[in-house]
């Protein structure tokens, strides 16, 4: 997978080049230039301003390609893919360099404003960064590497992702943990990064395909909303039937959002528990599930000891007063 940006020129043009071409990141083999020289590619960009009489505004984009640690890809593959990543500006003068200093290798591409052989200025639009991500996940996929997703919507959604989404949903909605949610993932093909720390749940198709769980537009599978949902006991909750049926007002026909309203459902129900609701005797404060409360203050919750004690008995009492929902 290869991640795509657009820098914002944050350095004179003289400056760039002496970054990204530092020899403490990269080495001579990893550096390429594309209608100029690498050594001179500064006052080659200058000269083509010149010579269109183009010498305002912006002076040069700088384009970052970063690959993802799991394709296990070398500097020379990233940067021969860098090379025909630079293709898709014809015409224009880039300098290719890649950097083998930290765990994601990454290419910067700097890249004249201005056409040399047309005086055309380059502009950057959505469009055409949608199209230059698209050329790239093209590249990565003949070159046997995962791919990252381009833009899309709710309205909008490739089939393998709506596919995923599917996925992802009927097996939370029969999962009782996190741990047996990911077994019953990979069991069918599919890898899934939650790791302590990160804000998103990564899923990878088995073709390789990549998506961060708000990107699946589906609030039951938001990571914030997963972790309660399995803390609370996953399809065995007295909660599982509201997040299985949570319906999004904003999209009803799709049943999906990446909004809050199941987020602050879940919330409420936790934080506001009847008093007729408590068991008699009630549980001691410290007999409590002290991991339980600590993950879900974690997740900004703030649970009275009372909700705990409710959701913390029997199943037999649970039915009799209603909590199965």
């Amino acid at each position: 997978m290869a991640i795509v940006k657009f820098v914002t020129a944050g350095c004179p043009l003289n400056g760039i080049f002496p970054y990204i071409m530092n020899r403490e990141k990269t080495d001579e083999t990893l550096i390429s230039g594309i209608h100029c020289m690498p050594e001179t590619a500064a006052e080659e960009f200058q000269f083509t301003k010149r010579q269109f009489h183009k010498e305002d505004g912006r002076t040069y984009y700088h384009i970052i390609q970063s690959f993802s640690p799991d394709d296990h890809i070398t500097p020379q593959t990233a940067h021969e893919i860098g090379l025909r990543f630079a293709e898709y500006f014809p015409g224009y003068q880039i300098v290719v360099a890649t950097h083998r200093n930290t765990d994601h290798i990454h290419n910067h591409i700097v890249m004249n404003s201005v056409n040399f052989e047309t005086g055309r200025k380059f502009h950057q639009t959505a469009d055409e960064l949608q199209k230059v991500k698209e050329y790239s996940n093209r590249l990565c996929e003949e070159y046997g590497l995962s791919q990252t997703e381009v833009k899309s919507g709710i309205t909008r959604m490739p089939k393998w992702k709506r596919e995923l989404r599917d996925l992802v949903y009927r097996v939370a909605c029969c999962t009782r943990s996190k741990e047996e949610f990911i077994e019953k993932m990979q069991a069918r093909g599919y890898e899934v990064k939650w790791i302590d720390g990160q804000k998103y749940i990564t899923f990878k198709t088995p073709d390789g395909q990549v998506c961060r769980d708000h990107k699946l537009f589906a609030e039951q599978l938001l990571r914030k909303n997963l972790e309660i949902y399995f803390l609370l006991g996953g399809c065995d909750s007295p909660l599982a039937e509201q997040y299985k049926q949570y319906v999004n007002h904003a999209y009803p026909e799709d049943s999906y959002t990446v909004e809050d309203g199941l987020f602050q459902l879940l919330k409420g129900l936790l934080e506001t528990v009847p008093e007729e609701l408590q068991t008699e005797p009630p549980i001691p404060p410290e007999e409590l599930d002290k991991e339980t409360m600590m993950a879900l203050e974690a997740l900004g919750i703030k649970v009275e000891p009372k909700a705990l004690v409710c959701y913390s008995t029997r199943e037999q009492y649970e039915q009799q007063m209603g909590l199965y929902l």
